[in-house]
């Protein structure tokens, strides 16, 4: 009797031993970490800016109308100049999560004046020729795309740009002493180029800091000769063509305010 009271006791523990083995075990807690959402910079904006600028400008006189006053005056020249840059923009972004999408346009004043005095190299009193190409504004109209980290948009941006600029050309007689002005004005197209950051730093608000590189289609501009003090400035009533190509470097800083748009 007692052998099979330790043999049923031992049969009942083999038994509970595989029926806790065959119960589903309990999932041990995972460690989830929660990643960090990034700024929103969807939906409209609209802000200002001010900033720097460098103006490259290069002149071709294709009818030679300074050497009809001196064959030792250039017919070409180079131009630079540096200056101020103000205005405003706005636009609208599109996000999905991380990633931005948007469009951009805008508008600044500028002071750049890339001017050149260029001489005939004679002793004493010299022929010279004064040229200058002004750009008034410039404005334009881009796509953006880029990234958020953290509260910071990284982007890269591209499109249209246009600006207006005013050529003159003066030269200088030195015998007998007389000068002739010449003077045009128009409006240029082009493209841009460039990359920014942009730092949301409060709810609605961000500040931007950017710059764009800008190239405009060459520009023709006619002038016509001229009798000045019994000096004539090419041929009186013939037509002179003076070939321009400009380009310029931007940097700015602005800020922005934000409204609407879905995350």
């Amino acid at each position: 009797m007692k052998t099979i009271l330790l043999a049923a006791a031992a049969l009942a523990a083999v038994a509970g031993t595989a029926t806790a083995a065959d119960l589903p075990r309990k999932a041990s807690p995972e460690l989830v970490v929660a990643r960090p959402a990034c700024a929103h910079f969807g939906g409209f904006y609209l802000g200002g800016n001010v900033g720097w600028g460098y103006h490259n400008s290069s002149y071709l006189d294709k009818g030679n109308l300074v050497q009809t006053i001196d064959d030792d005056l250039p017919t070409s020249a180079r131009l630079s100049s540096d200056g101020w840059n103000a205005g405003v923009q706005g636009g609208y972004n599109w996000q999905l999560n991380c990633t931005v999408f948007g469009v951009e346009a805008d508008w600044s004043w500028t002071n750049l004046r890339a001017t050149a005095n260029l001489f005939d190299g004679d002793a004493g009193t010299q022929d010279a020729l004064s040229v200058e190409s002004q750009m008034k504004w410039f404005g334009t109209l881009r796509t953006r795309t880029g990234i958020v980290v953290d509260n910071v948009l990284l982007y890269v941006t591209g499109g249209l740009a246009y600006a207006k600029f005013n050529r003159n050309v003066t030269v200088f007689e030195d015998a007998p002493v007389t000068t002739a002005a010449f003077s045009a004005s128009s409006t240029r197209w082009g493209f841009t180029a460039g990359a920014g950051a942009e730092w949301a730093f409060a709810p609605n608000w961000s500040l931007k800091s950017e710059f764009l590189y800008m190239r405009f289609t060459n520009d023709e501009t006619t002038f016509t000769g001229q009798t000045i003090n019994g000096i004539n400035f090419g041929v009186p009533g013939r037509s002179y063509a003076f070939d321009n190509q400009d380009d310029a470097w931007i940097t700015r800083i602005g800020v922005n305010y934000r409204w609407g748009g879905v995350r």
